[in-house]
């Protein structure tokens, strides 16, 4: 089963006219996830409508850069109706269109759940690539591998501990917040997990390739975020 290629279907449009969300809701906990960190550019992988980006949009301070990407061409244009305070592009998590380490945080809200076991590796590879510092998950948790029934596919949502994943497949990252939210903050019963790239190599690494973060890499202007084609 093509997951990504149901998502830009029909099943990912459906998805996209039931998913309204008011963005206000959702402040209360991006504040509590992100107080006090040095986060100015930040992308969300898998934006849909873009409810989150337009939520954070409103609490980071003087923000250069919110970015999304979306791979279903209508959730694409909602978002990009709905504020000119975001920048989305049509994209997939499996191949980030972003230079190494340019964004201050990566994150995800629900997309995680959709990606099979074997393309989980790519999926969060490439969020590491793009992050400079901060990656954050906001997702359904089990302690032990859980496939749900979906909207009618057996295999299309999984519960997961996907701070192991994280974990296991980079030393480097540490954890340094983590929660839940319930409908009352304005999510699905998910868990969080906020992570934060060491200051070992891989970081230093980062660092020095960009020259001293991804604030001054990506600056004001959105295209030096984005890759050269290959």
């Amino acid at each position: 089963m093509d997951q990504l290629k149901i998502w830009k279907g029909d099943f990912g449009k459906a998805y996209t006219w039931r998913n309204t969300i008011d963005w206000r809701t959702r402040v209360r906990a991006f504040e509590k996830m992100l107080e006090g960190l040095p986060v100015e550019v930040l992308l969300e992988v898998g934006c849909n409508r873009g409810h989150n980006l337009i939520a954070l949009s409103h609490l980071v301070e003087d923000p250069r850069v919110i970015v999304g990407i979306e791979p279903n061409r209508v959730a694409l244009d909602q978002a990009r109706k709905a504020s000119d305070r975001v920048k989305v592009l049509p994209a997939s998590a499996f191949a980030l269109p972003f230079k190494e380490c340019c964004f201050d945080l990566v994150f995800t809200a629900g997309v995680l759940i959709h990606i099979p076991l074997p393309q989980l590796p790519n999926a969060i590879s490439e969020i590491y690539r793009v992050s400079s510092r901060y990656i954050l998950a906001i997702e359904y948790y089990a302690e032990q591998e859980t496939a749900l029934p979906y909207r009618g596919y057996d295999n299309f949502l999984w519960k997961r501990d996907f701070l192991k994943h994280y974990e296991e497949r980079f030393s480097d990252l540490r954890l340094i917040r983590s929660g839940f939210w319930g409908l009352e903050d304005g999510f699905d019963q998910t868990q969080w997990w906020l992570l934060e790239k060491g200051f070992g190599s891989k970081r230093d690494d980062c660092c020095a390739r960009e020259g001293a973060g991804a604030g001054i890499l990506c600056g004001d202007r959105f295209r030096e975020l984005l890759r050269e084609p290959r």
